[in-house]
């Protein structure tokens, strides 16, 4: 599974990050650019009402300068303006009641129909509501986000194993994948954004023993007894499960909103309310999974309301079998308890957990893709290479039509080029950083030009730990495994409550 050369392959990926060509600061968002205006105004006035001269000077040089350090000098890998909002909200949130949750579930009880009353989520996730719909044989859970506009629903993958395979099946594999996000951006269907998780537990080293001792005979020979100790001690016992699940999100729009109500007036369906929701999600899910079948992805099972409430369990306190769905619910999926009020990690305990410690989570989000030619599996020092490491990879993409992603693309290369020429002209050196992000683009045109979709990537991982000692081990752990994929990772300080809800199997961390 490790990545061999990249001159095996017959075709090598660019990610990188895309190069700002935004009209107005550089892609700077609006508060940054009314800062820096409000300062040059400050400074004119400044320097229309101060007679002094040496005064007038410092306040005519110094405010604009300010706007500037505020919004561009770096300050702990951000900038002063982000971090005076991201100190703000969270000096906000400490002091509220809101960053120590306590999960009422259980003294809701239930209603007087039998039904169990709702307990909200913890905080950074919103106001959610759960639907079910027919999915084959099975159900499949769809949540509404109320507060993001947005409905999603997850079902759990088989991948490929594209690490076993030569690189021709391994280039095919990755043809078949890029099919069906062309379908997907392409198609008339209203699913905008795919999200893959990729859920990696240690298993119990134990297992094999404990399923010796209850279920082994008693009147075994001795000798066999010592005889199979020894084999079981050479054995490591050392290993890890993977996860992976594939989440489908719907953006609540006016067209989606009338084929909710189209299908809900359906004899079929006789879907009511917000039903009719769950089965258009059910519909545009059993299209994505025909096409995961021709992407040689296979499909475990559909995520319901009890498999869901299970893993989102789950990622709160890693003990929680995934597979344990007996007493899930909706109200059972959130943590006991949760306290936001650290800095550098978000604390969670459940009622069901070994200890009484609680787990200790830590977010970080992929600052920076590969900038150099990678091949397919690149992630596999990050995915399989970190054993004993409780971790959760979360990939978000955002689709949009090819004629759009085209269409960027040519407003990209027209500004390369325009600024290319205006260097020329200037007799200025070429900037081999430029050279390379033009071959980036030209690749992603080629790309487009042959029907591929385009894809907004964004990337989160989560490691969880018992301790917070354990835990900076652990981020340490993957700070290393991520530089071998050339990746690189930014700790989400002060706002971990937030981010870790971008691993949870919700398809958030990207703005459209």
């Amino acid at each position: 599974m490790s990545t061999p050369p990249v001159g095996q392959y017959r075709r090598t990926y660019l990610i990188g990050k895309a190069k700002p060509n935004a009209v107005i600061g550089r892609n700077r968002d609006g508060g940054e650019v009314f800062l820096i205006i409000f300062c040059a105004f400050l400074g004119m006035m400044w320097g229309v009402l101060v007679p002094v001269l040496p005064i007038r000077l410092i306040g005519l040089i110094g405010f604009p300068l300010l706007g500037f350090a505020v919004v561009y000098l770096p300050y702990r890998k951000r900038t002063f303006y982000k971090w005076a909002e991201i100190n703000r909200t969270y000096k906000r949130m400490t002091r509220s009641p809101v960053a120590l949750y306590r999960s009422g579930a259980m003294e809701a009880g239930t209603g007087l129909a039998g039904g169990e009353v709702e307990v909200g989520p913890p905080p950074g996730i919103g106001r959610i509501r759960w639907l079910t719909a027919p999915f084959g044989p099975d159900e499949v859970a769809v949540l509404l986000h109320l507060d993001r506009r947005t409905v999603t629903a997850a079902i759990e993958i088989e991948g490929p194993g594209v690490g076993l395979r030569d690189s021709e099946d391994q280039e095919a594999l990755v043809e078949r994948f890029g099919t069906l996000l062309r379908h997907v951006a392409n198609g008339d269907g209203f699913v905008t954004r795919l999200q893959m998780l990729a859920r990696t537990l240690p298993a119990d080293p134990d297992a094999h023993a404990k399923d010796v001792a209850r279920r082994g005979d008693e009147q075994s020979p001795e000798w066999l007894k010592h005889s199979y100790d020894q084999l079981q001690a050479m054995v490591s016992t050392s290993s890890e499960q993977h996860r992976a699940y594939l989440v489908a999100c719907m953006p609540y729009t006016r067209e989606l909103a009338a084929e909710a109500q189209a299908m809900g007036r359906t004899a079929q369906a006789r879907a009511r309310g917000d039903e009719g929701l769950a089965a258009v999600m059910a519909r545009e899910l059993t299209d994505i999974c025909a096409r995961l079948a021709e992407a040689d992805i296979r499909v475990r099972q559909p995520l319901g309301q009890a498999r869901l409430a299970s893993l989102l369990h789950s990622m709160y306190d890693p003990d929680h079998q995934i597979d344990h769905i007996q007493a899930m619910s909706r109200r059972n999926a959130w943590p006991a308890e949760l306290d936001a009020t650290q800095a550098h990690y978000l604390q969670a305990k459940t009622r069901e957990s070994a200890t009484r410690e609680p787990w200790c989570h830590a977010t970080a989000w992929i600052k920076e893709w590969p900038l150099t030619p990678v091949g397919v599996n690149f992630l596999a020092p990050l995915l399989v290479h970190t054993p004993d490491v409780i971790r959760t990879v979360a990939v978000c993409m955002d689709l949009e039509p090819t004629d759009v992603a085209i269409e960027r693309m040519l407003t990209e290369k027209t500004n390369d080029e325009a600024e290319a020429s205006r260097a020329a002209k200037m007799n200025r050196t070429v900037d081999p950083r430029d050279l390379a992000h033009t071959g980036r683009v030209d690749q992603r045109g080629e790309d487009l030009a042959s029907g591929a979709a385009g894809v907004n990537l964004v990337g989160y991982i989560t490691v969880s730990s018992r301790s917070p000692e354990a835990l900076a081990r652990d981020k340490r752990t993957i700070r290393a495994s991520s530089g071998k994929s050339f990746l690189k990772l930014e700790w989400c300080d002060r706002e971990h409550h937030r981010a870790f809800v971008n691993t949870l199997p919700f398809a958030t961390g990207i703005r459209r």
